[in-house]
């Protein structure tokens, strides 16, 4: 027959074992509990700061953006719109028309080429080229010879001459691909560049 001394020792250890898992195992879940609190601590930190860093990479990108052309004129102002032909073929207009008045400025949309100055079917037509792209320009008349050099901004010519409906108060500007498909010289002048907006911390 078992001591009672010694069956109350025997209760009294495993009391303290159990008691002792027990603590064992709300310790463990305890630092489970802080570890999950800690992680979501940090990506609440972590997110704005990425989104700072997002935001400022796209300002400065926005900075660098440039678009692919330069208004003509100074103070552009679209007094007619583009509207191609469905055909080509068909009549249309393949270009916009600018507010300028008669021996205003015209600006070099993009560094080029003087491809061609003269008269096209009574019109003063100035055209530029450059690279894959080509700008045409009436009424307008210039003193550089075909073949001369232009940068980004320099003046090449003036709004003078003839015209079919632009008259003495608008310019006409048409861009073309070197495949003769005619393009919104709005879309080449205009900078389009998407900027995703950072998360506001709050």
């Amino acid at each position: 027959m078992m001591d009672d001394g010694y069956a109350n020792r025997l209760r009294r250890r495993r009391y303290r074992e159990q008691r002792r898992r027990e603590h064992m195992r709300r310790g463990a879940a305890m630092a489970c509990i802080g570890a999950v609190i800690a992680l979501c601590l940090c990506m609440v930190v972590a997110i704005p700061r990425r989104s700072a860093t997002v935001a400022s990479a796209a300002v400065a990108d926005m900075r660098g953006c440039r678009a692919s052309m330069a208004w003509p004129v100074a103070d552009a102002h679209v007094v007619g719109a583009f509207d191609p032909p469905p055909q080509p073929w068909d009549p249309g207009h393949r270009g916009v028309d600018l507010a300028v008045e008669l021996g205003g400025d015209l600006l070099a949309p993009a560094d080029g080429i003087i491809a061609f100055s003269g008269t096209v079917a009574g019109k003063s037509v100035v055209t530029i080229r450059h690279g894959r792209l080509t700008s045409t320009f009436e009424p307008a008349q210039t003193a550089l010879p075909a073949g001369s050099r232009i940068g980004r901004g320099d003046r090449f010519a003036t709004v003078a001459g003839e015209s079919d409906h632009c008259g003495e108060s608008c310019v006409h500007w048409g861009v073309r691909t070197g495949d003769e498909r005619y393009l919104d010289p709005v879309g080449q002048a205009e900078t389009r560049k998407i900027v995703l907006k950072p998360v506001t911390e709050t």
